[in-house]
């Protein structure tokens, strides 16, 4: 495994609830763990949708709480999930009462990232992956200023594009423009498109997507699509990664295996041509001849 050279670190950003920021990092840490990195996922939405998501295999007595409020994260903030490699700071924050903590402290948008940057961690992780709420409030501002990337997923549906655009676009801009606080500028987002259905109409509603954001925006669209499928919720009742559970995938829908892959490929093109289960291979040959030219040619 190609590890990078210092921790990274990718939040999942979007002011509308419900799109699936949880399902994506769950997937996405329980694959990199499988390839062999060392994964510490960060719960920060007071509803423990991603504490949930995965057994514990030792439940640590602290959490981000503690991460937060002592400014550091140290072992017994830490617990141990049911898959290999795969850590969590959970989330014990039930009243959300570190949001109004958080706010009006003059480290509030450097605290997490701080805490993060300890030795501990930097020693211990390769990657450090932060769910969030959907309202933005000073602990979302905290980890989009902790994130080396800021990915976002994106249902391919006019309400959900509109409240991207004028909700998360819109925030983070002003979080960089705030008078109040140091010039500081956050990481490009990366848009993942989820919940996509193989349709005619949804193919032509995906091209104008992609046609909906420019330079300016700072927006990328990954390639890879997240697909609507069951394979997804399945993961999810069982408790583990989907690449697990859903290798075999159709025609018009590729399964959770290959997806999961492209995208790690995408967002982390150092690793493309590794797989679960620490091996090697030429994606063209698993996979076909539709391996994503994005993720080939920044991988080159």
């Amino acid at each position: 495994m190609e590890y990078p050279r210092m921790t990274q670190t990718i939040a999942a950003l979007n002011s509308k609830g419900g799109v699936g920021k949880t399902t994506f990092l769950a997937n996405l840490g329980g694959l990199l763990a499988d390839m062999g990195a060392r994964i510490l996922l960060v719960d920060a939405d007071p509803q423990p949708s991603l504490t949930k998501y995965f057994a514990l295999a030792d439940e640590a007595p602290q959490g981000l709480v503690e991460v937060v409020t002592q400014g550091t994260v140290t072992p017994g903030c830490i617990s141990r999930t049911s898959v290999p490699g795969l850590d969590l700071v959970r989330s014990n924050d039930g009243e959300a009462h570190l949001q109004h903590w958080l706010h009006g402290r003059p480290d509030a948008r450097i605290r997490l990232a701080r805490a993060l940057r300890n030795p501990y961690v930097q020693e211990h992780y390769d990657f450090i992956l932060i769910d969030t709420q959907g309202a933005i409030g000073p602990l979302q501002t905290a980890a989009a200023f902790a994130a080396d990337t800021l990915v976002s997923p994106l249902p391919p549906d006019t309400p959900s594009v509109r409240e991207f655009r004028s909700g998360t676009l819109r925030v983070l801009q002003r979080l960089e423009q705030d008078p109040n606080e140091p010039q500081a500028a956050l990481a490009p987002i990366q848009a993942v498109i989820c919940r996509h259905e193989y349709t005619r109409n949804a193919r032509q509603l995906l091209g104008e997507l992609r046609a909906e954001f420019d330079v300016g925006d700072r927006v990328t669209i990954l390639d890879t699509v997240i697909p609507s499928a069951v394979a997804y919720k399945d993961a999810f009742t069982a408790r583990r990664p989907v690449h697990q559970l859903n290798r075999q995938g159709g025609t018009r829908c590729p399964s959770g295996y290959e997806v999961m892959h492209r995208i790690v490929w995408e967002l982390q093109p150092q690793l493309y041509g590794h797989f679960a289960g620490r091996l090697r291979g030429d994606p063209r040959e698993v996979f076909g001849p539709s391996q994503t030219a994005h993720a080939a040619a920044r991988a080159a």
